[in-house]
């Protein structure tokens, strides 16, 4: 009877813990839908965060393009031909405007081509008055004969010096510093003197990059113009400058002389020179031809006398 309500007792207490069990399970459930919500709502907090980037890159470029815009360094130049009514006038003129504008006269050449005077000149002259100088120009000349504008651009190459500029001078100090550091602890002279090296090798390299980038700025801030002045056929004067009678009298005067003087040099020639060389030559050729008539002659005398005798 003790067993057999011992056994109810234990089927009572399997139900129980089969009945707790059985409640306890949709536990995870919920917990899977708690970590999923939250999952979810972290994904919406990240959504309005990330959404906004481009907007602020576009913005953050769009200066620095503006910026590299402004700074750009173009060098400009032209070469340009004129015909004008007076070269001379005009290229004083030129000289004076380039000095109105702050510019100047980097160097002028003027030569005749026949009888016309012709000048090439060239000019600097700020970068932004380099458009107002070629108007003025244009403005002097009776015709524009030739005009070439052309640009180059120097940006990267400007920058680039720029910046391994700056890194050689960052680098400098710094080796200062520890120049200045290694004599003040007592440091080798080896190490010393390689620092010292080290220093003079950019100093160097620091005063070329600097050169390069002053040559730069001289040719963007200053636009050069070559220019070719040619005077205007209407403007040149007419004249027959190919007849000179006077000039062509002296000419002949000159050759007259010069022929007379050939003459006489020739006959003095003749007498000192050539004469006694003749009559070197001659008088035995001449004594020869006498001694050989006189012998003929002779003979023919006594070839005369001999057929008279035996005739006789």
């Amino acid at each position: 009877m003790r067993r057999i309500h011992l056994i109810i007792i234990l089927l009572l207490l399997v139900t129980l813990a089969l009945t707790a069990c059985s409640g306890s399970a949709p536990t995870p459930m919920v917990v899977e839908k708690s970590v999923g919500q939250a999952v979810s709502a972290d994904n919406d907090m990240l959504a309005p965060r990330e959404a906004p980037a481009a907007p602020m890159a576009s913005s953050a470029l769009a200066p620095a393009s503006q910026q590299m815009q402004s700074t750009r360094k173009i060098i400009y130049n032209a070469d340009i031909a004129l015909i004008v009514q007076d070269t001379e006038q005009t290229t004083q003129a030129i000289a004076e405007m380039a000095a109105s504008m702050g510019g100047y006269v980097a160097s002028m050449n003027g030569y005749h081509q026949g009888e016309q005077m012709i000048y090439d000149i060239t000019i600097r002259i700020p970068s932004d008055k380099f458009e107002a100088g070629r108007s003025s120009l244009r403005q002097m000349a009776v015709r524009v004969e030739h005009e070439n504008v052309s640009t180059n651009d120097v940006t990267d190459q400007y920058f680039d010096i720029d910046a391994r500029l700056r890194t050689l001078t960052a680098t400098e100090e710094e080796l200062t510093e520890l120049l200045k550091e290694t004599r003040k602890n007592g440091g080798k002279v080896e190490d010393v003197m390689k620092v010292y090296d080290r220093l003079i090798q950019i100093r160097s390299d620091i005063e070329s990059l600097q050169g390069q980038l002053n040559r730069l700025d001289k040719l963007v801030g200053f636009s050069t113009l070559n220019i070719h002045l040619q005077p205007h056929i209407l403007s040149t004067a007419i004249e027959n400058d190919d007849w000179h009678p006077a000039e062509i009298v002296h000419a002949s005067i000159n050759t007259l002389v010069n022929a007379l003087t050939g003459l006489a040099t020739l006959l003095i020639r003749l007498v000192i020179v050539v004469l006694p060389i003749a009559l070197i030559l001659i008088l035995p050729l001449v004594l020869l031809v006498w001694l050989v008539s006189k012998w003929r002659q002779r003979a023919r005398t006594v070839k005369n006398d001999e057929t008279s005798q035996d005739d006789s």
